[in-house]
């Protein structure tokens, strides 16, 4: 669970995160600004890959400014983790649409820092960050531009794409968290290999971890899941990308009264589906749990994960679920293939197939202990490819190599 401050305690946390951005840090120190269309503290994958990089980058050796392109959010939150690091302040600077005076005015602001030698490295991350980010000046410090790629550009319309493959060239790196994601990008942006990098996500496992059998017996009758109950969890915004439809149509389709549906996340197609499930007659196989932020409390009390999504970049749910020892159904687009071993770790279908989706499950049904065994390989597989640890050091290296060349392999 990612925990919240009370509200006694938000002016000591402003010492460290302040509304505003922080001065420049000794020269020894890489200086580095982030740019985001998102709040940092969302609940989305995106976020949390942001969350987890900048706690598990050194204040000794970074001092980051992170700016988010949307305004501030109606009641003032931030996590223990981010308020305890030194050297980070976060600000909102709205710019509405990319084309209109705010987001100038936005941008002259960002250029304004650049032109007094603020920053080492600017990375962005999503269309309108990217966009600002690419038309930046280096100033004196000649600072790097980086452009973090989080999914396949699905949303880019034609006049987008011909703008971003006028402005690529700008960045000295683009870098995404699956081969996939760089493929795609290559093929619609004609993006060049010498300046592409995969840098995969990492997923904290000492946060997200199985469950002994005591703890995990306790936890789902905390939950009220009944014994005999097979529980299967989805962790995605409730919108159209995510294809939760096609998932309650397979769970209808199992015609299984053990199986369950935790549906964790919210979204403007909650009414929709829990009409789906109303009529498809299976409304009380299925919880819809909302956004909550203890995921890894309530994931090591389901016995399977599903991701139906029509597109991903690199599931951070889908490394979550494994690390909380889940065996995994997953659609095979995006990075999903190169997280899940299909037949190992899990089942990867087809995109918008509810019959490969409900085939998949029916199987875990049969055979609890071959659901076991999976996530047990899942688990181990987060542990060795898919840790923080080793997605902070690939950045780490990464931000190194921007600034010396020589430390290039």
């Amino acid at each position: 669970m990612i925990p919240s401050l009370p509200a006694t305690a938000m002016p000591q946390a402003r010492t460290h995160l302040r509304e505003g951005l922080a001065e420049p840090a000794p020269a020894r120190v890489a200086r580095l600004l982030v740019i985001t269309d998102t709040a940092i503290l969302g609940p989305g994958g995106s976020e949390r890959f942001l969350r987890n990089l900048i706690t598990g980058l050194s204040p000794d050796q970074y001092h980051i400014d992170v700016v988010q392109l949307i305004a501030p959010p109606l009641t003032s939150a931030c996590t223990v983790e981010l308020a305890s690091r030194p050297g980070l302040s976060i600000q909102y600077l709205p710019v509405g649409a990319i084309y209109g005076p705010r987001a100038a005015r936005v941008y002259l602001k960002l250029c304004a820092r650049i032109l007094r030698g603020h920053y080492d490295l600017v990375q962005s991350q999503h269309e309108k960050a990217d966009l600002l980010c690419a038309l930046l000046p280096r100033g004196p410090a000649r600072a790097l531009r980086i452009s973090n790629r989080r999914d396949t550009g699905f949303q880019k319309n034609a006049r987008l794409r011909l703008a971003f493959r006028a402005l690529n060239p700008r960045f000295d790196w683009v870098i995404a968290p699956s081969r996939a994601v760089l493929d795609q990008l290559g093929k619609d942006e004609g993006l060049g290999t010498a300046r592409l990098r995969c840098l995969p996500n990492g997923v904290d496992s000492d946060h997200f971890r199985p469950l002994d059998f005591v703890q995990r017996e306790r936890r789902r009758e905390e939950l009220g899941i009944a014994p005999g109950h097979f529980v299967f969890a989805c962790v995605a915004r409730l919108v159209p990308v995510k294809r939760h439809q096609d998932l309650i149509t397979a769970l209808a389709q199992l015609n299984d009264p053990r199986a369950r549906l935790l549906l964790i996340g919210g979204g403007p197609q909650r009414q929709t589906l829990e009409d789906q499930a109303q009529a498809a007659g299976i409304s009380e196989q299925i919880e819809f749990l909302g956004e909550r932020s203890d995921i890894a409390w309530l994931l090591p009390a389901a016995d399977a994960f599903v991701l139906c999504s029509q597109t991903e970049g690199s599931s951070n749910a889908v490394l979550e679920a494994m690390a909380c020892g889940l065996p995994v159904i997953a659609t095979a687009v995006g990075g999903n293939p190169e997280a899940v071993e299909d037949g190992v770790s899990g089942t990867l279908v087809a995109p918008g197939s509810p019959d490969q989706l409900a085939s998949a499950m029916r199987a875990l049904l049969a055979d609890p202990q071959r659901a076991r065994v999976c996530g047990r390989a899942g688990r181990g597989r987060v542990e060795s490819a898919f840790s923080i640890q080793a997605m902070v050091a690939l950045y780490d290296q990464l931000y190194r190599e921007c600034r010396d060349p020589e430390l290039s392999p």
